[in-house]
């Protein structure tokens, strides 16, 4: 196996360090910081690039720690476990800023500072673990997606699930923390009700086996800068889930009128129950149905605000297409995955919007992930 010494002068998205090859090649290596000097064994080789894993830290970062997780290394899941938050903090800001710049999106101006988690660790209120085949532990896939790596503790998940995680049982553990429902496993096909409670928002009522944000404080953030932007009376919000944006922007926008829109019709009953026990029944009404199908139909009449938070693969190309034809005044844009939210703004941009601003909020620290928020206005 190629042995070759590399500076890595940057981090890409993805969390991988990048240097370069003594033939000019990029490498991307796992475990690295930017500023230092490691000799790495190439894995794997392609024209344009290659792949390596440390052999030796020759030079290491000043921004550099002790991995808190005896699992770092082989478990995929943290990316940056051995570097100090504020630098995986700067690295996840320059890499939205990246995607933005290069694809001549957004100006420099309009890329706003990242919004930190408070919690470095122990913030994930659900988390799944995988019964082994070779024995009755449970914990997550390794990086060949079948090997289960044993997971005693997971540094990210609230302690209050750590508690319990001994009594995993089933082929797939689930596992949710709610404020008010404590630390419980979902049972498969569960018919149970949670309660998640967000700071400065409420209660809302989710299936125990459904989507909600895995960051609580993080969420409210979200909720605040979506606020911050609603300049019209009508909102439309596609893949509304359980009706958290309409009801709570309905909640600190008085006279604002919302319609959400989401596929699972289960998740659509509890934005219909959570918008009476918040009191704006009257002004957020809920369909269940396909994104893109629907948007014909419930079209608000006067000048509105589109607010959309698709899942990771980004809003299909004919959906952004309906979209674009609804000339909406303002787009938020709520995106987990930077690289297909650059696919669907590319879009946006060429069909009349301009980003008016775009920023990273942590929400999954130690990960390669984190949230953005991306504010799009139309051009007069």
């Amino acid at each position: 196996m190629k042995s070759e010494t590399l500076q890595i002068t940057a981090i890409a998205y993805g969390g991988d360090g990048v240097g370069r090859c003594a033939d000019g090649r990029v490498c991307f290596v796992k475990g690295t910081l930017a500023g230092e000097v490691v000799k790495v064994a190439v894995t794997e080789e392609k024209k344009r690039f290659c792949r390596g894993v440390v052999q030796e830290i020759v030079v290491p970062s000043k921004e550099r720690i002790e991995p808190a997780c005896p699992l770092y290394g082989s478990c995929p899941g943290c990316a940056y476990m051995h570097c100090a938050y504020a630098e995986e903090l700067k690295w996840k800001e320059r890499q939205l800023a990246d995607f933005l710049l290069r694809s001549k999106l957004a100006d420099e101006d309009a890329l706003l500072p990242a919004v930190p988690s408070p919690e470095e660790l122990f913030y994930r209120n659900k988390l799944t673990l995988h019964k082994s085949a070779d024995s009755e532990e449970y914990g997550y896939y390794g990086s060949d997606n079948t090997t289960v790596l044993v997971v005693e503790k997971c540094l990210l998940a609230k302690k209050e699930i750590n508690s319990v995680l001994h009594n995993c049982s089933g082929e797939k553990a689930l596992f949710r923390f709610t404020e008010k429902d404590g630390a419980v496993q979902v049972e498969p096909a569960s018919s149970a009700v949670l309660t998640e409670t967000i700071p400065q928002a409420g209660d809302f009522s989710v299936a125990a086996d459904g989507f909600f944000q895995v960051n609580i404080p993080v969420a409210a953030e979200l909720i605040k800068l979506a606020a911050s932007e609603i300049e019209t009376r009508e909102l439309l919000e596609l893949y509304c889930g359980v009706g958290v944006f309409s009801i709570s922007l309905a909640e600190k926008i008085a006279d604002l009128h919302c319609i959400g829109i989401e596929l699972n019709k289960k998740a659509i009953e509890f934005a219909k129950v959570n918008a009476v026990s918040h009191q704006v029944a009257d002004r957020c009404r809920f369909y269940a149905g396909d994104a893109g199908k629907m948007l014909k139909k419930f079209r608000p009449k006067g000048k509105f605000t589109l607010l959309i938070d698709p899942p990771r693969s980004g809003v299909e190309k004919s959906t952004l297409q309906k979209i674009t034809a609804l000339k909406a005044e303002k787009i938020i844009y709520i995106s987990c995955a930077a690289d297909t939210l650059t696919r669907d703004l590319k879009e946006l941009t060429a069909s009349g919007y301009r980003i008016k601003s775009s920023r990273v909020l942590d929400m999954f620290p130690r990960t390669a992930h984190f949230e953005t928020f991306t504010a799009l206005e139309r051009e007069p």
